[in-house]
Order: C-alpha cells, then structure tokens, then sequence
C-alpha cells in the first residue's frame, strides 16, 4: 500500500476542469467534457461543485489562494524591504512561469459569471491577503522604508508591469523571458517604492 495519498475527487475535477477550459475556455466547456476528463460522474461533479460556473469559481479560488499563500510567505521571508519588493516581483513571474495554465485563468479568462460563482469568499481571500501585504509595508512605511502611498497604488507600482509583462506573455504576445525579465523589473519596482529611489 503506497503511503502517499491518492488525488481528492475534488482535486480530479479540478485538474480535469482546468485542462478542458485551457484548451477550449469556459464557456466552450461543458459539464460532460469534465466529467469525461475527470471519470468523475455528473452526480459527484454537482455535488462539489453545483454547476460549471461553480467549478469554474472554485478553480479561480484555489489558483488565487495558492499564488497568495506563496507571495506571503515571500514577504514573511524577506529581511529587508528591498529584499521583500524585489523578491515579490520574482515570485509573481515565477509563478505565472510555472502555473501557465492556472495563470492563464486567473489573469486572462476572468469571465464575469466565474467571479460572481466565487464572490463572496473571494471578496475575504482578498481581504486576507491585502491586509497580510499591508500589515508587512506599513512598518517599513513608518520607518522611512518604503513610499506612503495607498495600497492600491503601492500594488500597482509594485505588481502592475510585472503583471503586465505576464498577460502579454500568457496571451502570446511577447516573447520576453519571465526569467530573464525579473531583475529588470525587481529593480524598477524598488525604485518606485524606495522613498530615495
């Protein structure tokens, strides 16, 4: 008996879900082709899920969580500010690096219907997560660290070309290196957040 656990059925459906909707987008993805694709039955893809919408929104969750948990754990890491900005900037590009296809449905294929299947407890993921990056910015705000400025605009000056650089990457519009990206624009989010930058 193999003592690593076996997928969830959950986590089959999903796996299946994201697979189907990469290749053919949500709307052009039926229940039948994830349950195809999953061996789920519809009955257990209903019962986790309730409709494709449902899964949809779950799936768009979980990638959600799973990038926030990384990029916290990231800033908790970080010894000093510049290391906390510019490793943050690497982490997001690795990630849509290494995550193409969940990336490509956080950041691309943000139907409307998937956002209000998931939008309460994507409204308190969210809430987590901006109150975890700005319980970390606002000592260092505080100790002359990093620039006062309001947290959306400190995300966008932080996050915003990197996550620009990464839609045109996904969407194959650009042929740039996320790799080979990341220092550039480490060091460009440092300047705009450093007060003396």
């Amino acid at each position: 008996m193999s003592t690593t656990e076996a997928p969830s059925r959950r986590s089959v459906i999903l796996d299946a879900a994201l697979a189907e909707f990469t290749a053919h987008g949500v709307a052009g993805t039926s229940i039948e082709d994830i349950r195809g694709r999953s061996g789920a039955s519809v009955g257990s893809i209903y019962h986790h899920f309730g409709d494709k919408d449902g899964i949809a929104g779950a799936l768009y969750l979980e990638g959600l969580s799973r990038y926030q948990h990384g990029f916290t754990n990231v800033l908790d890491g970080a010894q000093t500010a510049r290391e906390g900005v510019e490793n943050g900037v690497r982490y997001h590009l690795s990630w849509v690096d290494s995550h193409r296809d969940l990336a490509r449905c956080l950041l691309l294929a943000r139907d409307a219907r998937v956002v209000v299947a998931a939008e309460k407890p994507l409204r308190e993921l969210n809430r987590r997560f901006f109150g975890h990056v700005e319980g970390w910015t606002r000592p260092r705000i505080a100790q002359g660290e990093l620039r006062d400025l309001e947290p959306e605009l400190m995300y966008a000056l932080w996050i915003g070309p990197s996550q620009e650089l990464a839609r045109h990457w996904l969407a194959g519009r650009s042929r740039a290196s996320l790799t080979d990206s990341a220092d550039v624009l480490a060091d460009a989010a440092w300047r705009s957040l450093n007060p003396g930058g």
